[in-house]
Formats: C-alpha cells, sequence, structure tokens
C-alpha cells in the first residue's frame, strides 16, 4: 500500500476516534446537565407543592384523601382549590403563587412520603403505600406545618430519573445536532487531511522516482525540491541530502574509473618493458645474459613495489592497519628524519633544518608508521625544492586543544590552490607528464594520508613563508 493510502487511512482512523471520543464526552455532558436543569426546575416545583400540601395536613390533620386531592388538582386549579383545602370557610388564598404557575405543574408526576417514608399519594399510583428509601427521600422537599416536617414531596425527576417524552425528544434533537456537527467536522478534516497527505507524499514519490533513476546508473539525477533554499523541513534536508549524495557518487565514480586508467597505466609501463626485454631475448635481439636479466628484474621488482603500494593503500583504507601505539617524542621523530635525509638535501645543496622549540611535544603512534609520513613528506620536500634551497621541520604544542603540528616547509614552487585538495588522492600528479621514476606514481601522499587519518589525525598543505609548500600533520598529543 502506498504511503499516500496510508496516510488517508491514519487519518480516518485518527478523526474517527477523536470525534467518536468527543461526540459520546458532549453527550453524556449535554445529558448530565439537561438532567440537572430538569431537577432543578423539579426542585422549584416541588417547593411550591409542599407550601399546597403544608395546608392541606395543616387544615386535615392526616393524609387521609390526599391520592385523591392530588388526582383531582388539575379540576380544582381554577374551580374551588381554596374551598377544596379549607371548606366552605375559606382560608388563606394560595398568593403569591398565580393560578398560571400552578397551572404549568399540572402535568408532573407527584409522589409524597409521610414521615416513616411510606409513600401516600402517587399520581401515578405506582408506588402508592411502599416505603420509599431514605436516600430517595433526600432529594425531596419536607413538606413543614408549624416547623415540623409532616412529609416529604417528590416531583418529576425526583421519583424517577427518566425524563419525559418531550425531554427525551428534546435530548435527542441535542445528539442529532452534535451527530450532524461531528460528522461534518470529521469530513471536512479528512477531506483536508487527505489533501495534505497528498502535499506530504509528493516530494517523497518524487525521491523515490529519483533513488530508482540513480540505481539505474543516471548519477546526474537532481531532486528539485533541493532547489528551495529556504525550506528547512525534513524532507527538503532530505532532498539536499540526496543531492549530495549523487554528488558524491558521481565523484566516487569518477574517481574509480580515474584510478582504473591510473593502475592500468602504471602497470602497463614495467608490464610492457618486461615483455619486449623477454621476446627480444627469444628472438636473439638481446643476449641472455646477467646485464638483460639484471634490467628484466628491476622492471619486476617496481612492478612489485607498486602493487604492494595498492594493497597497502587498500588494507589502510578498509581499516584493517594494526597499529603498536607508544609514545613518540615529537622532536626525535623529526631529528632522526632530519639525519636520515641530510645526504638527499646535501646532494641538491640544499638547507635542511630543525627548529628547536622551548619544549618537546609528545605523541601517541605507531613509530614505523608515523616515520613513514614524515619520511614521504621530507622526501617530497626536497625533491621539489631547487638546489641551493632550503627545507624546514618544526612542531608546535597545542595543549589548549591537545594537539601536536608537525611542519614541512620548503622553498620550491609550492602547490595550486586548485590542487591541494587532490594531491592526497591515489596517482594524482600535479605535473601529469613527469616520469614515474621523477614525479612519483601518486601514491606516497594517498598512504600518509591515509596513515594519519588511522591514528585521528589529518594532513593539510597551504602556503610556506620559506615560499613553497608547508605541510601540516596534525595528531593527539600524548
Amino acid at each position: 500500500m502506498k504511503l499516500r493510502s496510508r496516510l488517508a487511512i491514519y487519518f480516518f482512523l485518527v478523526i474517527a476516534v477523536v470525534a467518536g471520543t468527543t461526540l459520546f464526552f458532549v453527550r453524556r455532558s449535554t445529558e448530565s446537565n439537561f438532567r440537572s436543569f430538569i431537577f432543578a426546575g423539579d426542585s422549584g416545583k416541588a417547593r411550591v407543592y409542599a407550601t399546597i400540601l403544608g395546608e392541606y395536613y395543616s387544615e386535615h390533620k392526616n393524609w387521609i384523601g390526599l391520592q385523591s386531592f392530588l388526582s383531582d388538582l388539575p379540576q380544582l386549579v381554577f374551580f374551588g382549590l381554596d374551598e377544596r383545602i379549607h371548606g366552605e370557610s375559606g382560608g388563606t388564598p394560595l398568593s403569591p403563587y398565580p393560578s398560571e404557575t400552578v397551572s404549568a405543574l399540572l402535568s408532573d408526576r407527584i409522589a409524597v412520603a409521610d414521615i416513616n417514608g411510606i409513600i401516600v399519594a402517587d399520581t401515578s399510583g405506582e408506588l402508592l403505600r411502599t416505603v420509599h428509601p431514605p436516600k430517595h427521600l433526600a432529594h425531596g422537599v419536607p413538606i413543614m406545618v408549624d416547623s415540623e416536617q409532616k412529609g416529604t414531596v417528590l416531583v418529576g425527576s425526583m421519583v424517577d430519573s427518566s425524563l419525559t417524552g418531550m425531554s427525551e425528544r428534546f435530548l435527542g434533537s441535542i445528539t442529532e445536532a452534535l451527530v450532524w456537527a461531528v460528522a461534518l467536522s470529521a469530513g471536512l478534516a479528512l477531506i483536508l487531511g487527505v489533501i495534505l497527505s497528498a502535499q506530504v507524499t509528493r516530494p517523497v514519490t518524487m525521491l523515490t522516482r529519483a533513488a530508482r533513476s540513480v540505481a539505474a546508473g543516471n548519477l546526474s539525477t537532481v531532486v528539485e525540491t533541493a532547489g528551495k533554499k529556504d525550506a528547512k523541513d525534513e524532507i527538503a534536508e532530505l532532498a539536499r541530502s540526496f543531492n549530495a549524495m549523487t554528488e558524491e557518487l558521481k565523484r566516487l565514480e569518477e574517481a574509480k574509473k580515474q584510478i582504473i586508467a591510473d593502475s592500468a597505466h602504471e602497470l602497463r609501463t614495467p608490464l610492457t618493458l618486461i615483455q619486449g626485454t623477454i621476446e627480444a631475448m627469444i628472438d636473439g635481439v638481446y643476449p641472455l645474459d646477467i646485464p638483460t636479466l639484471e634490467s628484466v628484474h628491476e622492471e619486476t621488482v617496481r612492478l612489485s613495489h607498486l602493487v604492494d603500494m595498492l594493497r597497502e593503500l587498500d588494507i589502510i583504507q578498509s581499516g584493517k592497519l594494526s597499529l603498536n601505539l607508544e609514545t613518540i617524542d615529537g622532536m626525535e621523530l623529526l631529528r632522526r628524519t632530519a639525519t636520515l635525509f641530510a645526504a638527499s638535501a646535501k646532494g641538491k645543496n640544499i638547507s635542511l633544518m630543525v627548529e628547536e622549540p622551548s619544549s618537546s611535544p609528545s605523541i601517541t603512534a605507531d613509530w614505523l608508521r608515523i616515520g613513514e609520513v614524515v619520511y614521504n613528506l621530507v622526501s617530497n620536500a626536497i625533491k621539489y625544492t631547487p638546489a641551493e634551497g632550503k627545507v624546514r621541520l618544526r612542531a608546535e604544542d597545542d595543549r589548549k586543544l591537545g594537539l601536536v603540528h608537525f611542519y614541512v616547509d620548503d622553498s620550491g614552487p609550492g602547490i595550486p590552490t586548485d590542487e591541494r585538495e587532490r594531491i592526497f588522492e591515489r596517482f594524482y600528479r600535479i605535473d601529469k607528464s613527469r616520469a614515474a621514476d621523477r614525479g612519483g606514481r601518486g601514491l606516497g601522499l594517498a598512504i600518509a594520508n591515509e596513515i594519519a587519518k588511522a591514528h585521528g589525525g589529518s594532513i593539510a598543505v597551504g602556503d610556506s613563508d620559506l615560499g613553497g609548500a608547508s605541510f601540516v600533520l596534525t595528531l593527539k598529543s600524548a
């Protein structure tokens, strides 16, 4: 099932649950409030009846004949109510209760209980002569005669909690209105939800199509939503990440092709020389002597060295490089390197110097591997520095950041700014026409950079105050 359909179903389920819950609680609240309203009205009516019945008891001194009195009450409202209570001599008028008020009460069910809780009168006749529970009588209004309770009157909902037909119809109309309101709101919310789900899933659909295109090999695919620079939502961020991923895949694909081409080129030269020499020896062009075999062996060693360097680079990049970590004196490392390359520097009349700091920094590293990195940087500096030039080695201890920086500066031609990021790629050489025996095979810096990363460090290149390049090896201090 598509995401758009699932979102629509989820919207429907959420709306249904919320609408149903809202309808249930609003219906219960409305019914509860309506019953409270009915009960409050019945309480007011009961107080009116309590006054009438109090006069009745005051006149008769008992409840005998009360059932007949309540049954005849509708006919007595306008004809002889005062006479029926007080006899022909009359008595206290019903004021301040006008006849309209009394007439409005005639449709209510009335039940009267004596002081013992026995129902002595019930207009419906259902509870007559039964004992009413005290907890029910507590809802009624006491009938007082000379400040003494003679009974309790209950009206309407005080007797029976069920609503009358008119009340039920009124409550039903409210419920129907609530159902329609909730249904219309839920329908509108569902329509808006479907529209919103379509808008939410549209960029996801575009990303899906773009992913399929990339999987098919089209690395130039770009997701259009990433062009909205002001968009900061997760979908836009995903689109931008997707485009960054395709750019990186494109770069890696081009790098892979370049590596294959460079590897083939680097391997072809020694293989061609070996093949040509052997064929010439077979054809009798070259004699089968030791010097000829030595030339073949030299090319074989060069080929083997190239393969070993490629294998070493792959091992380092795969994270399988084993490091024998120990605490190393940074200045001791630089002094040994200077001693090792002193003869090479002297052969080109290059000044190779080591600057001594006030305190010698220490690092935790593999001596052989980190030495290989420094040797490579110094070797390149001497190789590309012209005669009468300078190469300087120094170290700085950044205690605040816990880092040690090793600098290899030279007075050579330097590294062009646009080439600095690529010089650490395998087989990359600034001078493409330079022979491998003079300019190297473009693997030394790649290996050195990966060894530095394996130590948690890095190598950067910039401009030196000597006029050439400045390589900086940064490692964590011990």
